[in-house]
């Protein structure tokens, strides 16, 4: 049978109800969110996001004690305090692995190749999932993690390495900083990119590709510590330069819901990827928001499972501007097309006394006026609001090895 569409339970209900019963059970968190509800129906449920679990500890989703944990990842904190997440063998290794492995083989990865492995390891999922990744598909792994970069460079150019795993913005940085010391990317052998833990434009997707020879596969991976590493989603062959995104719906059930209730949107319409993964032992995640938001696509990606639009970003990165949700991915994709290779930006969001809030784009560019005023119109259009266009020097903003931080908030609290 093909993967289970959106919001399809299938023939998953009993192992739904297993996860259920045993969350109800043995789980803080999941017998006070279902205190009185003894359906385990899926859409009887309350959805739940990661600030509901705060005040239920550390690893607040956990159904055994921490002793008995495979492994143990953590969110990064930078929307709040960590959340720890534990996973049994059967969570991380066995059922985690075969969904790496099947990404592996989908992007043509496997024994005879070499994995780079650039993402940030310690608590974080990147990292050992990325490892995993490799293991699970015969390739070689080198868990360099970020930072090095010049150190890189070298492996790049003396090391057999094929594929790569990196944050979008860590492939901008290296892509820069090859033409900085006068390397041609396109003269390594890197022929794969495991590349995620951020939102991605096209236009720097086509320039990373373009700068690595054209025939560089950019494969992108979704996920997070909830879901147990970058197994949730993946871009299809035939999108190289992204705008879709293929849901693992054989894993994982997913909706696509409205922001505000419990229920599916209209086909069209911007939802948010919740989650739940019926087979999960350690940490069962149910109805889970995970604040990505995307629509649904029509018909079936290549691989067969179900298509949405690339991610039009988070709820909680969703910047309320004069009343209004602006989304820094499209402003993004408009200035990053714009601008010169490897040039940085940033948004800044201002608020004098007795003043309407105030947008500044602040870009690396050495170009004409016009340029600039065409910019400024566009992006103008685009968020339906007054923007300004702050130009200054190439090289003159901080560069990221990791996630992005790309958005100034200046204006007073409250």
């Amino acid at each position: 049978m093909p993967p289970w569409g959106i919001g399809e339970v299938g023939d998953r209900q009993e192992a739904l109800a297993r996860t259920v019963t045993m969350a109800r059970e043995r789980v803080p968190f999941y017998r006070a969110l279902y205190d009185g509800i003894d359906s385990t129906e899926l859409t009887d449920l309350p959805t739940c996001t990661k600030a509901d679990l705060r005040a239920f500890g550390l690893f607040p989703l956990s159904a055994s004690p921490l002793q008995d944990a495979y492994r143990v990842c953590a969110t990064s904190g930078t929307t709040g305090p960590r959340l720890f997440v534990g996973y049994s063998r059967s969570d991380w290794a066995e059922r985690g692995g075969a969904r790496l492995a099947h990404r592996a083989s989908y992007a043509g990865f496997g024994a005879g190749d070499v994995l780079l492995n650039t993402h940030g390891y310690g608590l974080w999922v990147g990292g050992p999932a990325l490892d995993l990744l490799a293991q699970r598909s015969g390739a070689g792994l080198l868990p360099a993690g970020p930072g090095g970069v010049d150190r890189m460079l070298d492996w790049l150019e003396e090391l057999p390495i094929t594929g790569l795993s990196a944050t979008p913005s860590f492939m901008r940085f290296l892509i820069e900083r090859a033409a900085d010391a006068g390397v041609d990317p396109a003269s390594w052998g890197l022929r794969v990119g495991f590349i995620g833990g951020e939102c991605a434009s096209k236009a720097l997707r086509k320039e990373v590709i373009d700068a690595l020879g054209g025939t560089f596969r950019w494969q992108e991976l979704y996920g997070s510590t909830e879901s147990g590493g970058p197994i949730l989603g993946f871009s299809p062959s035939d999108a190289p330069y992204g705008g879709e995104l293929l849901l693992d719906t054989e894993e994982f059930i997913v909706e696509l819901l409205d922001l505000d209730d419990d229920v599916p949107v209209e086909p069209g319409e911007l939802g948010e990827i919740t989650i739940t993964a019926p087979y999960r032992e350690f940490s069962p995640v149910i109805r889970y928001r995970t604040r990505d938001l995307t629509v649904e696509l029509p018909g079936r990606g290549d691989a067969g499972f179900p298509a949405v639009e690339s991610l039009r970003g988070r709820v909680d990165d969703a910047i309320k501007v004069r009343g209004a949700l602006v989304y820094p991915t499209v402003i993004e994709e408009i200035v990053v097309e714009r601008l010169a290779p490897g040039a940085e930006f940033r948004i800044e969001i201002d608020r004098a006394p007795g003043r309407l809030d105030e947008i500044t784009v602040v870009v690396e560019h050495e170009g004409s006026d016009r340029e600039l005023d065409e910019l400024r119109d566009e992006l103008r259009e685009a968020i339906v609001m007054r923007v300004e266009v702050q130009p200054v020097p190439l090289h003159s903003l901080e560069r990221f090895a990791g996630k992005a931080k790309r958005v100034v908030d200046r204006r007073p609290a409250g």
